[in-house]
Formats: structure tokens, sequence, C-alpha cells
């Protein structure tokens, strides 16, 4: 089964509307927003050593056939490692609003830009996957397999995130069509080209921004070419006491 029609009809999302939200430092929103596109970094380069592992519990369920060898399976294993460097990541946080936690987390200083999973998908290139995160118990639940798939599944510990994913595989093509595992990946990355203004509802601030820093955002907004609102997140304000 393909990895996209596998994610449709496990991992599915009912609500296309849903608002996504991508936190980031400034720097790397100024550089996306003067580039119009969106980054995809290497699997291998999460601090979550997890990503794209499989778990013993499957594997005791879900064994090899007699014909694979103990050396085969060591084989297998370089290939899964090796494919690694090779899956690039797009990552986005599912919610109706903005989240404290993860301006925290990932855009103290920065900004979050917000779009739809319908729109997201549609722009989005043909070769990647788009789907929620599916979140597992590594101790007492399957894993599911595919080498897309793997990166879809994230332990239970952040189930908080309530990420949705896009994944691109592209491995170097080799003549015979095998993996060359000598070969390393030179690059953090790849950026994928996007139209912004299609694909972005809103650039919010950081919470208690103020009017001028609101004021610069939009100013460098605008002379990127981005016409999105820019504006003031849902978390500022000021409290009241009496």
């Amino acid at each position: 089964m393909a990895a996209n029609e596998f994610l449709r009809r496990h991992i599915s999302l009912e609500d296309r509307n849903a608002k996504l939200w991508r936190y980031m430092p400034i720097k790397r929103f100024e550089e996306m927003a003067a580039g119009s596109y969106l980054w995809f970094s290497r699997a291998d380069k999460f601090d979550d050593a997890f990503e794209g592992a499989t778990n013993d519990f499957t594997k005791k369920i879900v064994q090899y056939g007699p014909d694979v060898t103990p050396e085969m399976v060591k084989h297998f294993e370089k290939v899964h490692i090796w494919w690694k460097q090779w899956t690039f990541v797009n990552c986005w946080h599912l919610s109706r609003r903005e989240n404290a936690l993860m301006w925290a987390a990932y855009a103290k200083q920065g900004v979050v830009v917000q779009t739809t999973y319908e729109k997201l998908a549609a722009h989005l290139p043909e070769n990647a996957c788009l789907s929620p995160v599916l979140y597992r118990d590594f101790e007492r639940e399957i894993i599911p397999e595919g080498t897309h798939i793997r990166y879809y599944v994230k332990r239970h510990y952040f189930r908080d995130e309530r990420e949705v994913r896009a994944v691109i595989v592209s491995p170097p093509p080799t003549p015979m069509g095998t993996e060359d595992l000598t070969r390393s990946n030179p690059d953090l990355g790849i950026r994928v080209k996007v139209n912004l203004n299609s694909l972005l509802e809103a650039v919010v601030c950081r919470p208690y921004a103020s009017h001028n820093e609101i004021d610069e955002r939009s100013k460098f907004c605008r002379g990127a070419g981005l016409t999105v609102p820019t504006v003031e997140s849902q978390l500022s304000g000021s409290p009241r006491w009496v």
C-alpha cells in the first residue's frame, strides 16, 4: 500500500480546514519569507533519536521469514539508518488557537505562521506525504512499517505536540537502483518553493510584542512580498485586577 493511501486510511484528519501553526525563530521566518519556501529538516538532525525507529514489541509479533539471515537483518538496519539522512520533515502544530507551550519551546522571540491542512496539502509537491503524527507507547503498541510511515509515529511522550508533518524521502539515485550506503548527505535539509501568499493566512508576532515590533514585522513582510496579515498574538493584552 502506498504511503499516502495508508495515511489516509489509518491516520486521517477529518477536518480538512483545521488550523495549522508553524512556530519559528525570527531568522528562520525571515529566510522563509525572503525565499518563499518551506524548510524540510533532515530527520536525523532532530533531537528525538527514535525518529523513524521501530520497537521490540513490533518485532516480537511481526517477524522475518526463515530465509532472512542475521546478516540480512544487520543490512536492513544499516539501510534504515542511512535513509534517515535522506528523509526530510516539515512540522506543524494542529490547534484551533495559539499554544503558549509551543511559543515557549520554539519561538520565544519569534513568530508563528498559520495556515490550514487543506491549503498545506494543496501546496506540497507530489512526492510529499502529509498526515497527523500517530503517538504510540513503544513498550506496548505495534509500530506500522514503511519507509515514509515510520516517520509519522512518535512515542506517546510527545502527544501534546499534536504534530502534523509533511515528509519527503529523496535518496540519491544510483545506476543500479540500490542504496549507496557509503554516500552521506552534505545538506541539513531542503527548501521547497511555495507561494506563501496563497498558503498562509496570518503571521503572528510573539506574545507581548510592542506595537513598534509588530509594525517592523509587517514592514518586513511587505518588503518580502508577503500580503498576508501580520497580527498581534492572542496571548497578548493587559491583565485586569479590579
